[in-house]
């Protein structure tokens, strides 16, 4: 198993061959950006912030998820959308000045490479990959990637018109069922299942992660931003934060690049990534003539809204679609 800074040199050694323009996979109106915020945990672990979704917000609320959200404009790249959001959500200084000062923390971009995604209400979600650490000084040292978070003062505040609570899991949680049993890794989730689902005629992979709300592994610093979330409770499991649909393919997928999974030849399903996504956002824009700036159409609204009679090869040719579905996994 890969020590942390290994995991990170991956990532940051990562190269993704786009095979479309940005802007017919980032189209104008439809830019999201998410921030996937990485630090070391107590036991050198490499784990990543996550948050819950207000119960008052329109989409997705409840949902766990990465601090993000909307570009507010055509000039914002998916960088600064992603810190502002994070600022916004949970208080992450975007000024390096005051988050080194203030909080004695740097932050470091390990990758700007991961493609686009689609999200369930058709907006175009790219993925900012950051490491979150100690401050050094001017020196540079493996250190910093392998030594514990230590925060004396957290920068946290949620917003509770957006956020309900932030907490984290290990990056390797995510592939922790490809792992030898000789490794002895031992998840900290409680429960996890896996299917298949279909939205608009496409075959979807669905996981969901279940971790308790009192996680004895998590970071000291967490525990002690207060929650204003009514979790999941099960009866087989008790309170839960569950972690899924865009998020856990997201993680899935960043795991996997982590640990050299995408690299293998010949290529396993357990080396499948959801890259597909980019190839199904031009398609819906270049032949779809959907995903407009102009808002969503009445197909968009439909399909967003589950009509089981609305179907993506309403919209992309059928040669295209075949391409589609045979070309990996979504």
């Amino acid at each position: 198993m890969f020590k942390s800074v290994e995991l990170l040199k991956s990532l940051s050694h990562f190269k993704y061959h786009r095979q479309f323009d940005l802007n017919s996979v980032w189209p104008s109106g439809r830019r999201s950006a998410v921030l996937v915020l990485l630090f070391i945990g107590s036991r050198g672990e490499l784990r990543v912030l996550l948050t819950k979704r207000s119960r008052s917000l329109r989409n997705f609320s409840g949902h766990v998820s990465f601090p993000g959200g909307k570009a507010d404009n055509d000039n914002e790249t998916f960088e600064e959308v992603a810190r502002r959001e994070a600022e916004e959500e949970i208080g992450l200084p975007r000024d390096p000045l005051v988050l080194s000062e203030k909080f004695e923390m740097a932050i470091e971009n390990i990758s700007l490479e991961f493609p686009c995604y689609i999200s369930r209400t058709l907006l175009s979600v790219k993925p900012l990959i950051c490491f979150l650490h100690n401050h050094v000084g001017e020196t540079s040292s493996d250190s910093i990637y392998e030594s514990p978070l230590d925060i004396s003062k957290f920068f946290g505040k949620l917003n509770p018109g957006e956020t309900s609570s932030i907490f984290s899991i290990p990056l390797n949680d995510l592939i922790a069922d490809t792992f030898p049993k000789a490794l002895g890794y031992t998840p900290e989730y409680i429960n996890h299942k896996e299917y298949v689902g279909n939205w608009g005629g496409i075959k979807w992979d669905i996981r969901h992660l279940y971790y308790p709300v009192n996680n004895q592994n998590e970071a000291i610093w967490l525990n002690e931003v207060e929650s204003l979330s009514s979790d999941e409770e099960y009866a087989d499991m008790g309170k839960v934060r569950d972690v899924w649909g865009l998020t856990a393919k997201i993680l899935t997928d960043i795991s996997k690049v982590a640990n050299g999974l995408n690299v293998m030849s010949p290529p396993s399903k357990s080396s499948q990534l959801h890259f597909n996504h980019e190839k199904l956002l031009h398609a819906l824009f270049y032949y779809g003539k959907q995903l407009q700036p102009t808002g969503r159409s009445e197909w968009e609204k439909q399909l967003i809204n589950n009509n089981n009679n609305i179907r993506y090869e309403d919209k992309i040719p059928a040669f295209y679609m075949d391409y589609l579905q045979h070309s990996g996994k979504f």
